[in-house]
């Protein structure tokens, strides 16, 4: 009986192919547009690659490349690097069943202790715990720091540009970028007491507490 099996010294078109073939299935769509321009230059550089190398180098080329990829993907799936990629997409609130008094009394604890850099994260928490208090802004889960900062501008203009450096000093911090210093951390903390007393204008007054 005759399997049809791929042949073992595939000429360059039947390499290609198969090439086309293995790269086209699911599971090595990571990354779509990175992916595709990969791809393209892959199957590029096998009709630019001179006529005179035979045609098992073609199939050996394509085998390493397709190791390559199945294992970037199998490493990319493992539960460390997924959790290691969640811990960075969580929004500003992201902790259950905390509001803006929580926030702010731990943000007060750390400002007595010399913490800068928690009084930054919960501070600017407490900015944005508040105004969702408030229904200033919407309760949307994964929101953003600068998300929340453009959307609070819009309601308190006179306080944007202080808002978009909290945003700032808040990523920096959480994300490793940077260490806040004692001025920032009050300034985060003056402007959630600033906001708190002021109305905001596209907000009634009987709405606000």
């Amino acid at each position: 009986m005759i399997l049809d099996t791929p042949p073992l010294d595939p000429t360059r078109s039947e390499g290609r192919r198969l090439l086309e073939e293995e790269l086209a299935k699911p599971r090595y769509a990571v990354e779509p547009s990175l992916w595709d321009r990969f791809r393209e230059w892959l199957l590029g550089l096998l009709d630019t690659t001179g006529p005179g190398l035979p045609s098992w180098v073609f199939a050996l080329v394509a085998l390493v490349v397709v190791a390559v990829l199945t294992l970037a993907v199998i490493l990319l799936l493992r539960p460390e690097a997924r959790a290691k990629r969640s811990a960075t997409d969580r929004g500003v609130l992201d902790e259950r069943g905390v509001d803006a008094t929580a926030y702010r009394s731990r943000a007060s604890d750390a400002l007595r202790q010399g913490r800068w850099d928690t009084v930054v994260l919960d501070g600017y928490r407490a900015v944005v715990a508040e105004a969702v208090e408030r229904t200033v802004l919407d309760e949307l889960p994964g929101r953003t720091a600068h998300e929340a900062s453009l959307a609070l501008s819009g309601a308190f203009p006179d306080e944007a540009e202080a808002l978009r450096a909290a945003a700032d000093r808040f990523d920096a911090v959480r994300y490793g970028h940077g260490r806040a210093t004692e001025v920032e951390a009050r300034e985060v903390l003056a402007l959630d007491e600033r906001l708190t007393r002021a109305r905001p204008r596209h907000v009634d007054a009987g709405a606000l507490r």
